[in-house]
């Protein structure tokens, strides 16, 4: 399980027509996972297969071999400009910024952000959502970053996969009432069948810095525990052992998903 490929069946199911996500203009969200595909091509291949990164010139080559092929051209040069002056900052700052993983994240980072601006002023509601909840099994999804692009392609990957998974923002809307929160996410990890936690990238990468678990997933992770010891699954794109943090202990790395079943 890839971005690429999470992005990639993203776009073709929106490009397919299928009405359980409803946007405002399904062709600007089916481009962006398209773009968005596009533009990390490659660069999983080689976090997950090469022993050796590569320096700075090949991945910068390869970035600009990949934006030849993104659609929309502005997204590629954008993305471009965010990553150098973020790494610029960086440099000034003392860090050392000219290293393959801290370009990738970057380049997940902005990309994100792109997503998100597209999403929010394009999403509408997932159909009928309480017909089709009951009908598949259902999984809870704790996400570490507000990252709705790769949220809802994960949704996406479950529901081909006669899977439910339950992404907060998708069908309650953002709640200021914590209290209210509370028992729209009890009620939800109450009903849940399996329980996953997105990993940010900073960890997966093993980047330096904090890597705790923020607040309101250690609530879920917590609460959730409480209703069911087992099935409980984290995210790993990129990291091949096991997380350092205590909280993911009893966690198993979700590989696949078969008829709705992680497996790990």
């Amino acid at each position: 399980m890839t971005r690429y490929n999470l992005f990639m069946e993203s776009g073709n199911l929106i490009t397919n027509d299928n009405s359980i996500v409803r946007y405002k203009d399904y062709l600007i969200v089916r481009n962006m996972y398209y773009d968005s595909a596009h533009l990390i091509m490659h660069f999983e291949d080689i976090i997950n297969s090469r022993s050796e990164l590569p320096r700075r010139e090949e991945y910068l080559e390869i970035f600009h071999s990949n934006a030849e092929t993104v659609e929309n051209k502005s997204f590629a040069n954008e993305i471009e400009k965010q990553i150098q002056r973020q790494m610029d900052v960086n440099t000034v700052n003392g860090h050392s910024s000219h290293n393959f993983k801290t370009f990738f994240r970057l380049l997940l980072k902005a990309i994100a952000e792109y997503q998100e601006d597209i999403i929010n002023a394009n999403y509408v509601e997932v159909a009928n959502v309480k017909a089709v909840s009951t009908l598949k099994k259902r999984t809870f999804l704790s996400y570490a970053y507000y990252d709705k692009g790769l949220t809802q392609a994960l949704f996406y990957y479950f529901w081909l996969r006669s899977g439910f998974l339950y992404v907060n923002w998708m069908w309650e809307g953002v709640n200021k009432n914590g209290s209210t929160t509370k028992e729209q996410l009890e009620d939800a990890l109450r009903k849940s069948d399996q329980f996953l936690f997105l990993r940010t990238t900073n960890s997966e990468l093993r980047m330096p810095g904090s890597h705790f678990i923020r607040q309101w997933c250690a609530w879920e992770m917590g609460n959730y525990y409480t209703k069911n010891k087992r099935e409980k699954y984290y995210t790993s794109f990129y990291d091949k052992n096991e997380p350092r943090n205590d909280l993911l202990d009893s966690f198993k790395p979700m590989r696949e998903v078969v008829q709705g079943e992680i497996q790990y």
